[in-house]
């Protein structure tokens, strides 16, 4: 099974955001694969849904804002949508790839050797969404080696009734009151807090109830910029992971996360070799 409390051997697991995707690709093979070459253990990718009820893995409601096409994805089949190709948000040239079904990116996440936090983002009623989700893990045999995300709480308590073997995680903006008990009303194995909500008390309280404690942060020039102005999160971030705080941290920036928690003296787990 996935191992949501790797800090408690000194070891972290490191996840790309959308893949590797600071050289302009997310959510597509090649963001994929470089973060596998350089050492991730999961690559985090977003699901939406076609009109004729097919899983892609993109991340916006649209496809105006990066790839080649438009409209929205889910007034589209998915015949229309596999003519169109990536292209990057941040203006860089890359080699536009398809938009490709999840069962295809799970086969190819697997054979890399790489375990997966699934994003649910499309809203719906009933749950043939998510057992369409259970199907596609199941037959790509990735069911244990997958987190399911979704910031709707409501999505991930479901997800558990249907499957108790998947692992789940919510994503959380906020400082909270009761960390914990938010992570159990949704039956979280793992919630995860955004820079700059984190805080060491919110992972001690998770920590404490046997959930793991997952953290994004910006890639590193937004903390260069804001060092130069007195405010050094990455010494925070040091301080944090050396104390064992965090047990998945997630950055676009693959290559420098790798090398920051190795400086940290941490062990980078992999799916894979994990039980």
């Amino acid at each position: 099974m996935f191992d949501i409390l790797p800090s408690r051997s000194r070891r972290i697991l490191v996840c790309g955001h959308r893949g590797h995707v600071v050289d302009g690709h997310e959510n597509n093979r090649p963001a994929l694969r470089r973060a596998a070459e350089l050492g991730a253990s999961l690559c985090e990718i977003d699901l939406r849904q076609t009109k004729d009820g097919r899983l892609v893995v993109f991340h916006d409601d649209i496809l105006d804002n990066a790839s080649t096409g438009t409209g929205l994805i889910s007034q589209l089949d998915y015949a229309e949508i596999s003519s169109f190709r990536t292209r990057a948000r941040n203006g860089l040239a890359i080699d536009g790839q398809p938009i490709e079904l999840f069962a295809d990116i799970l086969a190819f996440s697997r054979d890399l050797g790489i375990g997966l936090i699934v994003e649910i983002k499309d809203q719906f009623e009933g749950t043939a969404y998510l057992e369409n989700v259970l199907a596609a893990l199941r037959d790509a045999g990735m069911l244990e080696r997958v987190l399911v995300s979704s910031f709707d709480y409501v999505v991930l308590r479901d997800i558990k009734r249907l499957e108790p073997r998947i692992h789940t995680m919510g994503i959380n903006y906020h400082r909270l009151t009761e960390p914990a008990l938010t992570a159990r009303s949704a039956t979280m194995d793992v919630m995860n807090t955004d820079y700059p909500q984190f805080s060491a008390d919110l992972a001690e309280s998770l920590h404490g109830a046997d959930i793991g404690v997952s953290h994004y942060v910006p890639p590193p020039q937004y903390f260069r910029l804001r060092a130069g102005y007195g405010l050094d999160y990455l010494e925070t971030l040091d301080a944090l992971l050396r104390a064992g705080r965090i047990d998945l941290l997630v950055c676009d920036d693959v290559a420098w996360a790798m090398d920051f928690v190795r400086a940290c003296g941490l062990t980078v787990a992999k799916v894979d070799a994990i039980s």
